[in-house]
């Protein structure tokens, strides 16, 4: 990949990119107006919910190592941290 004149495919790259987010935000648009609006998605719990349960995949994720978390779940030093400060 380091040796291509664009290893970014140019703006075609970026612009796919662009549009695969805009899609996903107005699909999460289209959910919250599904349930009647920002007020009626917060009286239901929907965000708290929503975020609930991003933080539990997040969390379940570094657990299994799927996520690397350099110093907590992999790449931890084997010394204590003050040894290194001598």
């Amino acid at each position: 990949m380091a040796n291509t004149v664009d290893p970014l495919g140019g703006s075609y790259f970026v612009e796919t990119l662009t549009n695969e987010v805009e899609r996903g935000a107005w699909d999460y648009i289209g959910k919250i107006d599904a349930l009647g609006g920002m007020v009626a998605a917060i009286e239901q719990a929907y965000p708290q919910r929503e975020i609930a349960d991003a933080s539990y995949r997040y969390q379940m994720a570094v657990d299994r190592k799927e996520k690397i978390i350099v110093g907590v779940n992999d790449y931890v030093a084997r010394k204590s941290p003050s040894t290194f400060c001598k």
